[in-house]
């Protein structure tokens, strides 16, 4: 609209200028190079106006001519441009939908008219892996690295590779440096993480856990969990007894019931004598978790004591907890060793209608030692085929079992992936013939609090 209006005062105005020439009479004379001219002031405009009008339509067609070839180069220019983004997006359709080859010739297409490396260097990465060419992927993330603007891509393409061919170590460099570039990506900072604690870098490793829980990256009660075990790790490799002191302290305040930080610590003030500070670490343990190797480690505390004595001072520790079920086979095994059989068949009475290896191995030897029944003993034994398994540190990675825990499978190398629970029932039968072997010897002597764990720096 203004347009039409600004036309309409453009002509309102030559036309009252071309009545207003007309109306005016007069002539115009010129006298040049021995020639006149003569005409009136009307035309004489007009003239100039058409001369006027002539030099604008010859500028213009300079103008043209010389502006012509840039403009034939940038319209190519955008024409490419706009080609290489198609096959770019195409491309990578294809690498979704698995098409190699098409993914493979859109990616060389790209690269021809795009004078854009890291999208095209992308693509090229992702269909030579889609292909299998890990070798050519690994160049063109390789050169994605060298540039500032994509490095953390190239990283991201290398980690992963990295990780796809079990090469642990090479990945962990990758994620270090790509968290370096961006700290506050979740997933970066979980796999990160990961890395450190299976490369036992420990201390590292919990710089990381904190920052990914201030950002939200792992959930609160993981992290507990993750510090805790990386604490009681960091305390078995240092050969400093005060720092260990210090770690422990820490993870069993993370987690009273974490049976291997207690029992460590336990050990760590028993050492130092510091019995009180012991004895006091174990009864919370126990509290708060009955476990088997805080009862052993509890009696290793009286190790020079008669088996009378050691029975009383272990119902001083499971006087709490006293109808569970570790407190219940403690009990038996220290009756058992006082030879107060009577007592050791009342503890296990109500264990024995779904028994374990355990309460099975007790059991013989309450038949064994009490009456000197051989047949009963082997009958007791050959109820293990049946019998429900005693827990065991488990990987929850690869299923491997362990007698201690230990911060990363011995099996996988998974950074605390052992519980303590049940293994399968397949694993179960594949360990019954050595169980069998374990429960016809006879019972072991008390064992002293095992050396201190040697730990890291």
């Amino acid at each position: 609209m203004r347009r039409a209006l600004l036309y309409l005062v453009q002509l309102v105005v030559i036309v009252a200028v071309a009545v207003w020439l007309a109306e005016q009479p007069g002539e115009v004379r010129i006298d040049w190079f021995g020639w006149r001219i003569e005409t009136s002031a009307a035309v004489l405009a007009l003239l100039v106006l058409a001369l006027a009008w002539v030099l604008a339509v010859l500028r213009g067609l300079w103008l043209w001519l010389k502006r012509a070839p840039g403009a034939f180069v940038d319209a190519r220019r955008e024409r490419r441009r706009e080609e290489g983004y198609e096959a770019l997006g195409r491309g990578l359709a294809a690498v979704a939908a698995g098409d190699v080859a098409e993914a493979k010739r859109l990616a060389r297409k790209a690269s021809g008219l795009l004078n854009e490396p890291p999208l095209t260097r992308l693509l090229s990465a992702q269909a030579a892996q889609l292909g299998g060419d890990e070798a050519e992927a690994e160049r063109q993330f390789q050169a994605m690295r060298e540039d500032p603007a994509t490095e953390f891509i190239g990283l991201r393409g290398l980690l992963t590779k990295a990780l796809r061919d079990g090469d642990r170590e090479r990945a962990l460099a990758f994620a270090e440096r790509a968290l370096e570039l961006k700290p506050g990506v979740p997933w970066l900072l979980k796999q990160t993480f990961v890395l450190q604690a299976e490369a036992s870098k420990w201390r590292a490793a919990m710089v990381t856990l904190a920052d990914a829980a201030g950002r939200g990256a792992m959930t609160k009660e993981t992290a507990r969990r993750a510090r805790t075990a990386m604490l009681t790790a960091l305390a078995e490799e240092t050969s400093d007894s005060g720092e260990a002191k210090h770690l422990l302290t820490e993870a069993t305040e993370l987690a009273p019931g974490f049976a291997p930080a207690a029992v460590a610590l336990a050990h760590n003030h028993a050492t130092a004598g510091a019995q009180r500070k012991a004895i006091k670490a174990l009864e919370r343990a126990w509290g708060a978790a009955p476990h088997p190797d805080i009862a052993r480690a509890w009696v290793a505390l009286k190790a020079d004591a008669n088996a009378l004595d050691r029975l009383r001072w272990l119902q001083r520790l499971t006087q709490t907890h006293a109808d569970h079920r570790e407190s219940r086979l403690a009990l038996a095994e220290a009756s058992l060793d006082a030879q107060l059989w009577g007592e050791a068949r009342r503890l296990l009475q109500d264990l024995s209608g779904q028994p374990t290896p355990r309460v099975v191995r007790l059991m013989a030897r309450v038949e064994r030692e009490e009456r000197g029944d051989v047949e009963a003993a082997r009958a007791w034994l050959e109820r293990q085929a049946s019998a429900e398994a005693d827990p065991i540190w488990v990987c929850g990675t690869c299923g491997t079992q362990s007698t201690g825990w230990t911060p990363r499978c011995g099996h996988c190398g998974a950074f605390d992936s052992l519980d303590w629970k049940a293994p399968p029932r397949i694993q179960r039968i594949e360990r019954l013939p050595l169980l069998l072997q374990q429960q016809a010897a006879p019972s072991e002597p008390v064992p002293a609090i095992p050396p201190a764990p040697a730990a890291s720096g």
